[in-house]
């Protein structure tokens, strides 16, 4: 990532796509389905919250190698835990 900025932007822009999906997923299906949406977008959201502290919080005063891998777990966390969600969406849908 270029720099935290665009990194949070990254991590907002597909936080809120999968919480789009899920909101009319909920909207379009039953009332069992709209509560297990729900419980999907409560748990998306902390976790959108969680990485996005992992953001700023990160180890400064270390070598830029330790820095690097830091954000590129960050990175490797999102895309894992997108790709969870889309299935999670998916299967209830």
């Amino acid at each position: 990532m270029a720099s935290r900025r665009q990194f949070k932007k990254v991590i907002k822009g597909k936080t809120n796509f999968l919480i789009e999906d899920a909101f009319i997923e909920s909207l379009n299906g039953d009332q069992k389905e709209a509560e297990k949406m729900d419980t999907i977008i409560d748990d998306l959201i902390d976790n959108r919250i969680e990485m996005l502290h992992n953001v700023c919080v990160y180890p400064n005063r270390e070598s830029k190698a330790v820095i690097k891998a830091h954000f590129n777990d960050i990175a490797k966390n999102l895309e894992v835990k997108t790709a969870e969600y889309k299935k999670k969406i998916g299967k209830v849908g």
